[in-house]
């Protein structure tokens, strides 16, 4: 499970750190973004490796469209 405290909202992306996304599927949980509370998605490492890379300022992050996460219900 990959914590996230919220998506960047300026162009809807999950900055999601290289080193978290393990093989297969990717479990993305919101901790800090109220409006997310309590829903968990989940993408495939496939999928992540394809977007962008960028940085959180410290370390180099994926930059996924939060359109690209599965809702998971």
């Amino acid at each position: 499970m990959i914590e996230i405290w919220a998506p960047r909202y300026r162009d809807k992306v999950v900055l999601i750190a290289k080193y978290r996304v393990c093989s297969g599927w990717n479990e993305i949980v919101f901790t800090k973004a109220k409006h997310l509370a309590g829903m968990k998605f989940h993408i495939q490492s496939s999928e992540i490796v394809k977007c962008l890379l960028d940085t959180n300022g410290s370390v180099p992050c994926y930059a996924v469209p939060f359109d690209k996460l599965i809702r998971m219900d």
